[in-house]
């Protein structure tokens, strides 16, 4: 399908105009025909490029996949990302490719409406030589914006592309996630769309407090209880099917569903007993000598899955000081790896 080009424009210079208003500023030539200006070889890509996906964070942060004459495009506002995931190329940021992208995405705009005013009330259609607005600064006036090319993609391997986009963009500020633990996320990427929560783990990502990414990473395993038990079940009766499609109609039906504490222990009882120490070392939880290793740990990890996602009196007296969050998270995303890996193998 494709694109209107004055449709497109119409979109961002009214979101500029409506900006402007809401802070009682208001754009003198507001609701006039103004564009951005393209050249003839970046046009037909505002025409023609189809959004394959979006992803949103925040009114500012976003992500998309546009698919244009056999080639995949990703374009991010908000995110920086001076060294790009392997496999992405940057690509220049024209006037065609903006403006596809502003009318899709909408992100908000970041400058004071005085630049706004400053940039936008420069000229318009019905200046006699008025060519358009210049691409970079009506970029300048929203979140920064990046653009990557790869070679065409395949559905399935959006979601690890923005996840690893995002991993990149936390990987060049001072944060939490330390480099051995960002290099280790990295292998999630290798795992399958259909088990992995990746949009739970971009989120989580780009936000600032650690406790998000472990329940990520939980939720990984989480997403291994039904798929363990449907395959067995498919293989018992000899049925071929998706089996999320089958955990589905068993909890429609049945009203059954995985029961979390015992499903999570029986998903490690094969796990690396080394990633299993590392857990417990990063919670500062000594192993008894006289424990099941494995019970042990599911425990505890099921514990502070449930600390951090209910709330109640005793919760709220739960300190998190003795967790060291990247070591924990470094454990749990080994254990994740490996689990996801031993799970493929198996069936």
């Amino acid at each position: 399908m494709s694109r209107n080009k004055i449709a497109a424009n119409k979109t961002i210079f009214q979101a500029l105009d409506e900006y402007c208003q809401q802070r009682d500023d208001p754009i003198r030539n507001a609701g006039t025909k103004r564009w951005i200006s393209t050249k003839h070889h970046d046009r037909d890509f505002l025409v023609r490029a189809h959004v394959a996906y979006q992803l949103t964070f925040s009114a500012s942060v976003k992500i998309a996949r546009f698919d244009f004459s056999k080639k995949t495009y990703f374009v991010t506002f908000g995110i920086d990302n001076p060294n790009p995931p392997e496999g992405l190329v940057p690509e220049l940021l024209t006037g065609g490719l903006l403006t596809a992208a502003l009318s899709e995405l909408q992100p908000r705009p970041i400058a004071r409406a005085s630049e706004i005013r400053n940039i936008v009330e420069f000229a318009d259609g019905s200046d006699h030589d008025y060519k358009g607005h210049d691409p970079d600064m009506i970029a300048g006036l929203f979140p920064k914006a990046q653009v990557f090319s790869a070679a065409s993609l395949i559905p399935e391997d959006t979601l690890k592309v923005c996840f690893l986009i995002c991993l990149a963009d936390r990987r060049r500020i001072e944060q939490w996630i330390d480099e051995n633990l960002a290099r280790t996320l990295v292998a999630i990427a290798d795992l399958s769309t259909m088990s992995i929560p990746f949009v739970s783990l971009c989120r989580s990502l780009l936000d600032m407090d650690p406790r998000s990414l472990f329940l990520s990473l939980y939720r990984c395993l989480e997403s291994l209880y039904a798929y363990t038990h449907t395959q067995r079940l498919m293989t018992a009766v000899g049925v071929k099917m998706d089996w999320a499609d089958l955990a589905a109609m068993l909890e429609q039906t049945l009203g059954w569903y995985p029961r979390e504490e015992p499903s999570l222990q029986a998903l490690l009882d094969d796990a690396v007993l080394g990633d299993l120490r590392a857990v417990a070392a990063a919670l500062n939880e000594a192993i008894p000598s006289s424990a099941n290793e494995t019970a042990f740990v599911a425990k505890k990890i099921y514990e502070l899955r449930n600390v951090l996602v209910h709330y109640r009196p005793f919760h709220h007296k739960s300190q998190f000081g003795d967790v060291d969050w990247n070591r924990l998270c470094y454990a749990m995303t080994c254990l994740v790896w490996h689990t996801h890996q031993d799970v493929s193998a198996a069936f």
